[in-house]
């Protein structure tokens, strides 16, 4: 007999010889099309498949939370756009800023929403070391939420700066001013001096 015809000899057996075999008062187990079990791994499928249509579409590449364990921050839907002018008619505002600032250069200007405008700062290889953002309104805008060694406020003018960091080097400055808040993220720490030179120069 060939193994084929065998094992489906072994396997192929009529439930009623079963139940015809089994002890009295046995009860054979309702047979189910689709377990709890397969409905987690479906799900848990389906949940994956989310998260990398969705994220793309959330989440900046790359992007850091300044002066944080390199956790990544998340963000409202975003476009890159090629000049302030451009960033403007997309907002309603604009920001006046620094080209350069230490030794970084103002690199990218991302609209985030429609509502708030990013400019990305980076060194010489190419790394983000400052973003600088502007909305109408007076929310944190800065979408750093580290815990910080020191927070300090400094004085804009007619304004008050509230500057944060750890030991003695500055990651983090906001402030409002009229109607607008801004927010400048930094991934290396500055000075109190650097701070407050690149504050007066936004706008």
């Amino acid at each position: 007999m060939k193994k084929e015809t065998i094992l489906k000899a072994m396997t192929d057996i009529n439930d009623d010889f079963i139940l015809e075999a089994a002890p009295k008062g046995y009860m054979p187990k309702e047979k189910k099309a689709f377990s709890w079990f397969n409905m987690k791994v479906l799900a848990g499928a389906f949940a994956v498949l989310l998260m990398a249509i969705l994220l793309p579409q959330v989440l900046k590449p790359g992007q850091n939370v300044p002066g944080g364990s390199g956790n990544v921050e998340l963000v409202r839907p975003y476009e890159t756009v090629e000049s302030m002018a451009q960033a403007e008619q997309i907002t309603g505002f604009s920001i006046d800023y620094p080209d350069t600032f230490l030794e970084w250069t103002s690199s990218e200007i991302n609209v985030y929403n429609k509502e708030m405008i990013d400019v990305a700062y980076t060194d010489a290889n190419e790394q983000i070391m400052m973003h600088v953002r502007k909305a109408e309104g007076e929310e944190d805008i800065s979408g750093d939420f580290n815990a910080y060694g020191f927070e300090t406020e400094i004085n804009g003018g007619n304004y008050k700066v509230t500057v944060k960091g750890n030991d003695g080097r500055v990651h983090l400055m906001t402030w409002i001013r009229s109607g607008y808040s801004y927010s400048i993220s930094l991934t290396e720490g500055i000075s109190l001096d650097d701070a407050a030179r690149i504050v007066s120069d936004i706008h």
